[in-house]
């Protein structure tokens, strides 16, 4: 019987990368499944390079002080193949278990091919480093501090959050259903690896943004939908006075 573990994490996060290897090394599982979509895998790596060169020659054409602007640094962090794919695929090949895309690509094929001319023109730029300056690690910071509260004290956020009112949207809902549905689908089949029959646990770790492990609010998340399959749902978290680099919600 499969064991499901939904873990969540902070969307482009630097440090999430280490982190994350430790705890699917930790939980050893038999398949990997992540939000992203095969579309996305596949346009990322075809134009991440050209993408990277493109931001280094256009930040040349702005002044000094504007090059370092911490924008700049989350944009160039975006331009990369998320880190959660990176590091699933990566042990999934070490380990010979299943690593699968499983997002909708219908995101991805409206956005990606856009990123060259919109994301990455000189006006986009510009935009980008007019706003205030702020530090990029305090940012970080606090996305973890919002996702912590969020999973654990939800009443305590504002309603848009607690309410995950952007659910409201017919394209973000199905977007919901369709990842449940996926994941549920490789649980009738039981789709493992042949080499899992000497494990202790046959578990299934899919990894995600933090906002699919919220529950209980009016609208369905990922975690709701996955009710009847006992997930145990848990948050990637920024290791700080000793403590762990992660929470079980």
């Amino acid at each position: 019987m499969f064991k499901l573990i939904l873990v969540g994490t902070v969307h482009l996060d630097p440090e999430g990368s280490g982190d994350l290897y430790k705890i699917i090394k930790n939980l050893r599982p038999s398949i990997l499944t992540v939000e992203i979509s095969k579309f996305s895998v596949r346009y990322r790596l075809s134009n991440q390079e050209r993408w990277l060169l493109r931001l280094r020659d256009l930040k040349y054409t702005l002044s000094e002080e504007r090059r370092c602007h911490p924008g700049l640094k989350l944009l160039k962090l975006q331009l990369h193949t998320p880190f959660e794919w990176e590091v699933a695929h990566r042990y999934s090949e070490a380990n010979n278990i299943p690593c699968l895309a499983i997002d909708s690509g219908s995101l991805a094929r409206n956005e990606l091919p856009l990123w060259k001319s919109e994301l990455l023109s000189r006006k986009n730029l510009l935009n980008i480093t007019d706003e205030p300056d702020f530090d990029l690690d305090n940012h970080f910071r606090k996305c973890h501090s919002q996702a912590k509260i969020a999973l654990k004290t939800p009443n305590h956020l504002p309603k848009p959050i607690h309410h995950l009112s952007w659910l409201s949207d017919k394209f973000w809902e199905r977007r919901e259903k369709t990842l449940a549905y996926r994941i549920k689908r490789i649980h009738g089949n039981g789709l493992l690896n042949p080499g899992s029959s000497s494990r202790t646990s046959t578990q299934h770790i899919h990894i995600c943004g933090w906002m699919h492990l919220m529950a209980g609010a009016p609208r369905k998340t990922l975690a709701d939908l996955l009710l009847k399959l006992t997930p145990t749902r848990m948050l990637l978290t920024r290791k700080e006075n000793g403590e762990p680099n992660h929470l079980i919600i």
